[in-house]
């Protein structure tokens, strides 16, 4: 088995195939050009503590989302910082979005960052909204992680394997 990402065309609901790598510099400076939700080049996003990842078309090398994951040995797990979707697909800024499921692809990669660090694919994240919260619930088994604060949420067990599985291809 291998591991294939992809998105959804929101218009014509056809995978896409993409390809997730290490993030640079460049990848930062477009989130600024191109009026990301967020600039990547904040002090938050560029610490060393966090290992930042770029989700491109794979036909094409069009940039459609950012991931920064957190090893946390500590916790047997990964920490999913913060994940982003392009303008275009970013359902925050754009009316209609150019592709779907970039959220999911990016969650998928932490779950393989954990299972990497030998971890089985546990990760958690605070989600931004509570209607990313039930989201992140709802369509990915998410279960609340915390009585103190209700947006922090783990994703693990068969929750993490059936997200994760969508993306696993035979050879």
């Amino acid at each position: 088995m291998k591991v294939e990402y992809y998105v959804t065309d929101a218009t014509t609901g056809i995978p896409v195939w993409a390809e997730i790598r290490k993030a640079t510099q460049f990848d930062y400076k477009k989130t600024v050009e191109e009026q990301w939700q967020t600039s990547w080049l904040s002090d938050f996003i560029q610490t060393d503590s966090l290992e930042k990842y770029a989700l491109e078309i794979a036909a094409t090398g069009e940039l459609v989302g950012l991931g920064a994951y957190r090893d946390m040995p500590e916790g047997v797990l990964v920490y999913v910082e913060y994940i982003e979707s392009a303008p275009h697909s970013n359902p925050t800024l754009a009316g209609r979005r150019k592709y779907k499921g970039i959220g999911a692809a990016l969650l998928a990669y932490g779950i393989q960052l954990s299972i990497d660090y030998g971890y089985g694919g546990a990760i958690y994240l605070k989600a931004k909204t509570s209607e990313i919260r039930e989201h992140y619930i709802r369509d990915f088994g998410a279960i609340p992680f915390s009585r103190l604060d209700p947006y922090l949420l783990l994703i693990d067990g068969e929750a993490a394997r059936e997200l994760f599985s969508q993306y696993l291809k035979e050879e």
